[in-house]
């Protein structure tokens, strides 16, 4: 459970820093990219409500409207456990693919949302990162394996 908490409040930060608007409208959600790898994996404690509760802090920390990315980061780890099992048989081409079609489905629907509130957000850049987001996937997943790898040595410790 630490090893998921540290992932994702790393993760909220990194999202956190501002990288100019050009970047930050097309650089990939962190903190969903971690929250789909850990409601993937069987043995992580990562469901739903993790994905509400990081949602929530997303929503206060870009000042979105409160519940927006809470329902949508819900949604996500909903997929991510529906789909952990056939993750893990998925060669990497395979999981980029579901990766690729996960974080454009939450982009679309951001998107949407946002049209539907008023707002007008750039269609490119909603394309944009979920394809710089499934390029990211597989240093991601190095990343949170090597963690989940490290957190398990110290417990044995």
């Amino acid at each position: 459970m630490t090893s998921v908490l540290l992932a994702l409040a790393a993760a909220l930060i990194f999202d956190m820093v501002s990288l100019g608007a050009v970047a930050d409208s097309m650089r990939p959600d962190a903190a969903l990219l971690v929250l789909l790898y850990w409601s993937t994996r069987p043995y992580s404690p990562a469901n739903v409500a993790t994905g509400w509760v990081v949602g929530l802090i997303r929503d206060v920390t870009s000042l979105t409207p409160l519940g927006l990315d809470a329902g949508l980061y819900c949604l996500t780890a909903w997929v991510g456990v529906s789909l952990s099992k056939r993750m893990e048989t998925l060669p990497i081409a395979g999981e980029l693919l579901l990766v690729l079609l996960i974080l454009l489905l939450h982009s679309l629907l951001s998107w949407g949302i946002g049209l539907l509130l008023g707002g007008q957000p750039s269609a490119e850049s909603h394309l944009v990162a979920p394809l710089l987001g499934t390029l990211c996937w597989p240093l991601v997943r190095l990343a949170m394996e090597a963690l989940h790898r490290g957190a398990g040595r110290a417990v044995d410790d």
